[in-house]
């Protein structure tokens, strides 16, 4: 019989367990500011829990793959350059979540606008470029659009149209 995986960090367990449709989680590499001091500052108002104990571990590949089988999950968010500058991270999240369930989004400043949207970010040892993740909280529906999820302006908009 295969060994269920469960999540041991009690507040990631904690975290996963309440996400709702659309929440997103960033998985970061060791190399993503969180400071006010850092190049691109991380909002405050954004729950950090660094999980990194060395130099690539774990990595964000580790994090995805346990996070995506214990939790609710519809899509990544991976950056466009992932595919030229790290394509065996590219490839794995396709592996893992299918490809049409995986987005791009422009680096800067795309990209880093959805670490303020996120419930939670998540920093690990990773030193991997182009390796962050943001995992969107789903359930079994239709899938939350992309221009949405990078939106704050969205669900206001569709009133205009």
């Amino acid at each position: 019989m295969a060994t269920k995986v469960r999540l041991l960090h009690e507040r990631l367990a904690a975290v996963v367990s309440q996400l709702r449709h659309g929440e997103m989680v960033v998985v970061a590499d060791a190399g993503s500011g969180t400071s006010p001091a850092s190049l691109v500052p991380l909002s405050g108002a954004v729950e950090v829990i660094d999980v990194g104990i060395a130099p690539g571990l774990p990595t964000v590949a580790d994090l995805v793959s346990v996070l995506w089988e214990v939790g609710d999950f519809e899509a990544a968010i991976v950056t466009e350059e992932m595919a030229t500058v790290n394509p065996s991270g590219r490839r794995r999240v396709s592996d893992l979540v299918g490809d049409a369930s995986v987005h791009e989004l422009r680096y800067l400043p795309n990209f880093y606008r959805l670490r303020d949207r996120a419930k939670v970010f998540i920093q690990t040892g990773d030193y991997a470029v182009h390796g962050n993740v943001v995992l969107v909280a789903g359930y079994p529906s239709p899938p939350i659009p992309l221009a949405w999820l990078t939106s704050s302006t969205w669900f206001a908009e569709l009133g205009e149209a």
